[in-house]
């Protein structure tokens, strides 16, 4: 089984990102470095490594029905509750989703410290 998990971004050794799309058993399949969303090619983790990819290890994502925070576009912290659906995972893919409302405001405060705000 692969530690990596459908969602999941990765890094070449040229700094550029792609996203795990799906796994099946010990395939993985990967998406363009252009265009996240769309299919690139089919891999494993050990041809990954030995091409220089890197990733972080997994983060915390909510099982069915448990509550989570989020950033909004407008830079304010919400609630929901996870669903596995198309809002939630755009949410997770864009800033991020959080256990605590106290973590997502500590991100937020981040990335206004890097924007300078």
């Amino acid at each position: 089984m692969t530690t990596l998990k459908q969602g999941d971004l990765i890094k070449d050794g040229h700094g550029h990102t792609r996203k795990v799309l799906g796994t099946c058993g010990m395939t993985l399949h990967i998406s363009l470095s252009s265009n996240l969303n769309k299919f690139g090619y089919t891999t494993d983790e050990a041809t990954l490594q030995e091409n220089g990819y890197t990733w972080d290890t997994s983060a915390w994502e909510p099982r069915y029905g448990m509550k989570y925070f989020f950033i909004n576009e407008n830079g304010s912290v919400y609630g929901s509750v996870w669903t596995d659906d198309m809002n939630d995972r755009a949410r997770r893919d864009f800033l991020g989703i959080h256990q605590t409302k106290e973590l997502a405001e500590a991100a937020l405060l981040e990335i206004r410290r890097k924007l300078g705000r």
